[in-house]
């Protein structure tokens, strides 16, 4: 485990093998959301949103061919094709920043919703009290969830 995200969404469950924590944190998640009133503007959060995750993760491709050029690359792709996808997406999330902007700093709040959770779960360095706490969370969910750590192997 590279550590992040909490433990618990990591897990999957004995008998079905599914990441069952994981669903049912993204299905909260989900109802949450849901709660907009208009189903346009809570397509226009997530498109934007998607969009702007996707074409960062897009990016790691040539900044790691400049500047990690040394490390295995299992699958090879022409560099032609993750520019021509970050020159679409910087189009794509542009054109709502200007026609929309207040649909757009959503999305944008949308995405930085990750960043308090993975600051309390997983960077900041916590007291003992509330490792043992998040442990015992954790465990208590194992058991009502039957999850495990799936296998390393």
């Amino acid at each position: 485990m590279e550590g992040q995200m909490p433990e618990i969404l990591t897990m999957i469950q004995v008998k079905r093998m599914t990441p069952t924590p994981a669903v049912l944190f993204m299905a909260f998640l989900s109802l949450v959301y849901l709660g907009s009133s208009n189903i346009f503007a809570l397509i226009s959060y997530v498109g934007f949103a998607t969009w702007v995750s996707i074409g960062l993760a897009v990016l790691c491709v040539p900044w790691l061919r400049w500047k990690a050029p040394e490390l295995e690359r299992p699958i090879k792709v022409n560099l032609i094709w993750p520019v021509l996808y970050i020159i679409a997406t910087i189009l794509i999330t542009i054109v709502p920043m200007v026609a929309a902007p207040i649909e757009t700093g959503i999305g944008v709040g949308i995405i930085s919703t990750g960043i308090p959770v993975y600051l309390l779960f997983i960077k900041v360095r916590k007291p003992v009290w509330i490792k043992r706490g998040l442990n015992n969370m954790t465990k208590f969910l194992q058991k009502i969830m039957v999850v495990v750590r799936p296998s390393t192997s």
